[in-house]
């Protein structure tokens, strides 16, 4: 079972743990990559389940512009790499197509944006999706 735990920054330098599930289930961590593992023991502590640590989904809270910068930032992280996937995606499909079209590598590597050494090495695969 996979459990949401809510991770606050303390202006004392502390991170307050709660698990909205469990009524009383409580911690506090120095840093946020400790919160996993010491909201899992304290899971364990509440209901005597073990859980994983790779179970908890962390919900951080900054106050502030702090965290609005923060939440931002994660968010476009979050947005660019579905970009790089859609391109990685259909420069693929651009690759092969281009190739069927009798492009040269080279060629390919210039209109794709890509070096005409990953253009052959995506047109030596099978897949032209």
């Amino acid at each position: 079972m996979s459990y949401t735990v809510r991770a606050e920054w303390d202006e004392s330098g502390w991170w307050v743990v709660t698990v909205p599930a469990i009524p009383g289930a409580i911690t506090q961590c120095r840093r946020l990559d400790q919160v996993p593992v010491d909201a899992a023991e304290v899971i364990e502590i509440q209901t005597g389940k073990h859980v994983d640590p790779a179970e908890i989904d962390v919900q951080w809270w900054v106050p502030g512009e702090a965290g609005n910068a923060a939440e931002r930032a994660a968010k476009l992280r979050q947005e660019a790499a579905l970009l790089v996937e859609q391109a990685t995606e259909e420069g693929r499909r651009a690759v092969h197509r281009l190739r069927q079209a009798g492009f040269s590598y080279r060629d390919i590597g210039g209109m794709t944006g890509m070096s005409y050494q990953r253009a052959q090495q995506i047109g030596s695969c099978r897949s032209g999706r």
